[in-house]
């Protein structure tokens, strides 16, 4: 494992994306984003082969209306030392 601080922002990222999939279930993030499970978890991945693929913003937002909650804008939101409420 790195203590490379961008590698560790990455992982930080693909656990809330990870947890964004799961909270609205694959099946409807599938529905919702127009992308494969496939691709949904390579998002979420943090195997060296997919540790510089990111969830799109666009993407993001339409995953984000349906969850619970906004878990990876939260996670920018803290990385930056700001607050969503």
């Amino acid at each position: 494992m790195s203590t490379d601080p961008r590698y560790l922002r990455g992982e930080y990222l693909k656990r809330h994306t990870e947890a964004l999939i799961k909270d609205i279930g694959y099946a409807k993030a599938c529905e919702v984003s127009g992308k494969s499970k496939a691709t949904l978890g390579r998002y979420a991945s943090s195997m060296d082969e997919n540790s510089d693929r990111f969830i799109p913003v666009n993407v993001l937002v339409e995953l984000e209306r349906e969850a619970s909650m906004p878990f990876v804008t939260k996670a920018l939101a803290e990385m930056q030392n700001l607050k969503v409420e």
